[in-house]
C-alpha cells in the first residue's frame, strides 16, 4: 500500500469515528477522534448519606470548598431537602438539618423547602452560598397560593460556625430552579420557577432585584455561567444566549447561537426538556472560556465571551456514549460536567434517559473524558462501585484541589434477606439511593 493510500484511509477512519459534525478542520479530523471500542468498567469509590436513604434526587448542588469539604444538596420530593457535607480528612458525612426548619417554616404547614437546585459558591468570607427550591411541581408550585409553597430562600453555610444562615424569603410563591454565586459582586443569581424571572440577591445590601421574565416555564436554563469579571450568562429561546452586565445592571440578548439540532420528535423526554438551551457550563479560569453541553444531542461546545464584540461559540464534539452519537434517542444530558486539574473535561453520561425515579429505564452511567488541548475523547466505561454495583446516573460534578473528581447521583441498592431496605425508590428493576461518587484520574488506567 502506498503512503498516499495509507494516509487517505487514516483520514477516512478519523472522520468516521468523529462523526460528520466533528469535521471542524483537517487538523481536528485527526485530533478529534473518539475511542469507540467497548471499554471495561471504570471503578469509582463512593460514600452514602447515613440516615438519609429516602432522599431521592440531586441537581447541580455539589461543590468542593477551599476547606476541602464536599458540599451536597439533597432533594426529597414532598418533604425536606438537606445540605450535607463530607470531610475527606475524617471520612465523615455531616447533615445540617431539614431545610424547612432552617428557614423557620416548619410550623407553617405549607409546601416544604424540598431541594437545593442551585450551584453552591464560596465567598471571600469562606461561606457557602445557595438558594432553596420546591419539590412537587404540579401539586403546588405552578399554581402557587398563599396557602401553599411560601417561596425560595437565599441562604449560606458558615463552615467555621457549622451553621446555616437564612437571609429570608427571596422570591414569594416561586422556587429557584437555577442559581450561581458571584464572589466579585457578592451576589446570588437565579432563575425562578415557574415564572422564569432572572433575579439576584445582593448579600451585603440584603436586597433582591427582579429583572423580569427571561424565558417560558417549560424551557428554563438550568445553569448560569459567571466569568471572572462578574458578568452572568444564560441560555434562552432557540439556542440563544443572554448576558447580564452588573456594572450597567442590564440584561442583553446576544446574537450568538448554540449548536443545537432541530428538535423533531422527542423520545422519552419530559414536558420541560426543551432541547433548545445549554444544559451545563463550566468556567475555565486559565483560558477564560466556558465549556458546555447543550440539551438536544449532548453537543460539547466552548464559549469565549471575550472574543469579538459578543463572544465566539465553537462546536467541539459530542459527549455521548459510543453508539448514541447520531441517534434521536441519545439520553438527555446530565449536569455532571467538570474541568479536572489535569486540564481535561470529565462528564458522566446517562445510559438511559435519567431523572431518578422518573428515569426511562435502568442502565449504568459512563464516564467520558475530553481533552480540549488535543480534541481527543475517551469513553472510560461504565461507572461501577468496587463491589460491582452500577452508578445508575448523576446530575452534578466538581473537582477537588487534589484532583479528585466528585459526582452526586444514584447508585444501585441490592436487597439482602433479613435486612431493611434502605432506598429512595426504583429505577427500572433496581432500587437506588443517593451517594457521593469519587474518581481519581491519576489512578485510572491508560486507555
Amino acid at each position: 500500500m502506498t503512503n498516499r493510500a495509507s494516509a487517505l484511509l487514516l483520514l477516512m477512519h478519523c472522520v468516521y469515528v468523529g462523526g460528520a459534525d466533528d469535521r471542524l478542520s483537517s487538523s481536528a479530523a485527526f485530533a478529534g477522534h473518539r475511542k469507540r471500542w467497548p471499554a471495561p468498567p471504570v471503578e469509582v469509590d463512593h460514600r452514602v448519606f447515613p440516615g438519609l436513604a429516602h432522599m431521592d434526587g440531586n441537581w447541580a448542588a455539589l461543590f468542593v470548598g477551599s476547606d476541602g469539604k464536599v458540599y451536597v444538596g439533597l432533594a426529597y420530593h414532598g418533604g425536606d431537602g438537606r445540605l450535607v457535607y463530607y470531610d475527606p480528612k475524617t471520612d465523615a458525612m455531616h447533615d445540617s438539618g431539614p431545610l424547612t426548619e432552617l428557614c423557620g417554616e416548619h410550623l407553617f404547614r405549607r409546601g416544604p423547602q424540598a431541594k437545593i437546585h442551585t450551584k453552591f459558591g464560596e465567598g471571600r468570607d469562606g461561606r457557602i452560598y445557595f438558594a432553596t427550591h420546591y419539590g412537587n411541581d404540579f401539586n403546588f408550585a405552578r399554581y402557587a397560593t398563599k396557602a401553599w409553597y411560601p417561596g425560595a430562600h437565599f441562604m449560606s453555610f458558615d463552615p467555621a460556625a457549622r451553621r446555616v444562615i437564612d437571609f429570608g424569603l427571596g422570591v414569594p410563591w416561586q422556587g429557584m430552579v437555577t442559581g450561581a454565586y458571584d464572589p466579585v459582586f457578592h451576589r446570588i443569581y437565579g432563575i425562578t420557577d415557574p415564572r422564569g424571572h432572572f433575579v439576584y440577591y445582593d448579600i451585603a445590601a440584603r436586597r433582591l432585584t427582579d429583572k423580569g421574565r427571561i424565558n417560558n416555564w417549560e424551557s428554563l436554563c438550568r445553569t448560569l455561567g459567571i466569568d471572572d469579571a462578574g458578568n452572568v450568562y444564560g441560555s434562552f429561546g432557540r439556542g440563544q444566549i443572554f448576558r447580564y452586565d452588573p456594572r450597567r445592571d442590564e440584561v442583553r440578548e446576544l446574537s450568538l447561537r448554540l449548536p443545537i439540532r432541530d428538535k423533531g420528535v422527542s423520545l422519552g423526554r419530559d414536558y420541560n426538556k426543551s432541547e433548545t438551551s445549554w444544559r451545563v457550563v463550566v468556567w475555565d479560569q486559565e483560558t477564560k472560556k466556558f465549556y458546555g453541553v447543550e440539551e438536544s444531542a449532548s453537543t460539547l461546545f466552548s464559549f469565549d465571551p471575550k472574543a469579538g464584540a459578543e463572544g465566539v461559540i465553537r462546536r467541539l464534539g459530542q459527549l455521548a456514549i459510543p453508539g448514541f452519537e447520531d441517534r434521536r434517542d441519545v439520553p438527555y444530558p446530565t449536569l455532571s460536567l467538570t474541568l479536572g486539574r489535569d486540564r481535561k473535561l470529565y462528564y458522566a453520561a446517562a445510559g438511559r434517559e435519567f431523572d431518578y425515579s422518573g428515569s426511562a429505564g435502568l442502565a449504568a452511567s459512563h464516564l467520558i473524558r475530553y481533552d480540549p488541548a488535543t480534541g481527543s475523547e475517551e469513553d472510560l466505561g461504565e461507572m461501577r462501585l468496587r463491589d460491582g454495583r452500577r452508578v445508575i446516573g448523576t446530575n452534578s460534578a466538581h473537582t477537588g484541589a487534589d484532583g479528585a473528581i466528585y459526582f452526586a447521583g444514584a447508585i444501585e441498592v441490592r436487597t439482602e434477606a433479613g435486612k431493611p431496605l434502605e432506598a429512595a425508590g426504583q429505577i427500572g428493576t433496581a432500587y437506588y439511593r443517593l451517594a457521593l461518587i469519587l474518581f481519581q484520574p491519576e489512578k485510572s488506567p491508560g486507555r
